[in-house]
């Protein structure tokens, strides 16, 4: 459990400094060095696993690679596709990342049954990737451009504009509101006796797969809902939560996972969305890389803050029913601050701003 959470908090404070560092350096060193030291978290515990502090490190080490990767590649997108590619981008890299992380999760399993230190060998995969990115991945990152393409906000000095600080806050709320799922999934099938150890590990499976597929069909998506697409999510996850708080047996359970996976997929990929409608170019580095530390802190401090909020309006943080009905209350105000938001955003953002982009092909 310290090893994941040293994953978290390397994630949170790179993915918090990638903010400045893109204001001062490319973006293919940066992403090169992420590699680089996701290559190191997995080969040191190789040579050396007997004690704890260093497999935090190590653990430290990997999530630092991720804050490294995550909000580069994404900037990447945004800086190099308009329109209705840039949304299928957003869509593929919500895909390749849980398609990904799902496929390593399922390696890790007959890996780990050979020796539990064997599982680091699969951050081994970093090297090729590396080569990879070192090869193709080219120097000259300057915006595509293309004559069709909607202008942005009105420049500004500030690398981060309030309406970026406003989605920080935003993506905060609603990951603590997901962050029930994870958490207490599994003691609220144990303790309802719905299920036992694998029916919790399909539920979440089923998140993870549910959320790459939505990728696929983003699109679609951002078409139907446009600036109210995180709180389309929002809506999913309220359904989600109460098809969990209801469940009767573990069909029910599995139902709430998929809308789950419906919302986690929204999530993931939103934050893209929003800061290339209502930032410059030239913000859109800083602004999504803030917005994916966000991300990450919601993660670190949802135990804690779902706790508390349990334990003050009466509940009992140790009854996992109690925490979901926690996550619900999280997931209406995160729906009510994303309708409010994105209303805003529709009457302010110029007509073919909010709209232009989901209806050109």
């Amino acid at each position: 459990q310290y090893i994941m959470q040293s994953a978290m908090i390397g994630a949170f404070v790179v993915s918090l400094a990638i903010s400045a560092l893109t204001t001062r350096f490319r973006k293919k060193p940066l992403i090169l060095t992420g590699l680089v030291v996701m290559f190191l978290g997995g080969l040191v515990p190789v040579i050396n696993h007997s004690q704890i502090w260093l497999l935090d490190l190590c653990g430290f080490l990997v999530g630092a690679g991720q804050g490294f990767l995550v909000p580069l590649v994404g900037s990447l997108i945004l800086e190099n596709f308009v329109g209705r590619e840039r949304e299928r981008m957003i869509g593929l890299n919500t895909t390749f990342l849980t398609g990904g992380s799902a496929l390593m999760l399922m390696l890790a399993g007959p890996v780990c049954m050979t020796g539990w230190v064997n599982v680091y060998y699969l951050y081994f995969i970093a090297l090729p990737v590396f080569f990879v990115a070192l090869l193709f991945l080219p120097d000259d990152e300057k915006k595509a451009e293309v004559k069709d393409e909607p202008k942005a906000a009105p420049a500004t000095k500030a690398p981060i504009p309030w309406q970026g600080w406003v989605q920080c806050v935003l993506v905060v709320v609603m990951s603590l509101a997901y962050s029930v799922f994870p958490l207490n999934l599994s003691f609220f099938v144990t303790e309802a006796g719905l299920g036992d150890a694998t029916s919790v590990s399909a539920g979440m499976t089923t998140i993870t797969v549910v959320s790459a597929l939505i990728g696929l069909i983003l699109p679609q998506f951002i078409k139907v809902s446009r600036l109210y697409l995180a709180a389309v999510g929002a809506a999913f996850g309220i359904a989600a939560t109460l098809c969990v708080i209801f469940a009767q047996n573990i069909p029910m359970v599995y139902v709430g996972t998929f809308l789950a996976g419906v919302f986690f997929g929204i999530n993931m990929a939103h934050p893209a969305y929003y800061v290339s409608r209502i930032c410059t170019p030239q913000q859109y580095g800083p602004t999504y890389s803030m917005c994916t530390s966000m991300n990450f802190l919601g993660i670190i401090v949802g135990p804690i803050i779902v706790s508390f909020l349990t334990n003050l309006w009466g509940g009992s943080s140790e009854v996992a029913l109690n925490c979901f009905q926690t996550g619900l209350g999280l997931f209406i105000v995160a729906f009510v601050l994303q309708v409010v938001w994105g209303t805003y955003l529709t009457r302010t953002l110029p007509k073919d701003k909010a709209m232009k982009t989901a209806e050109q092909e």
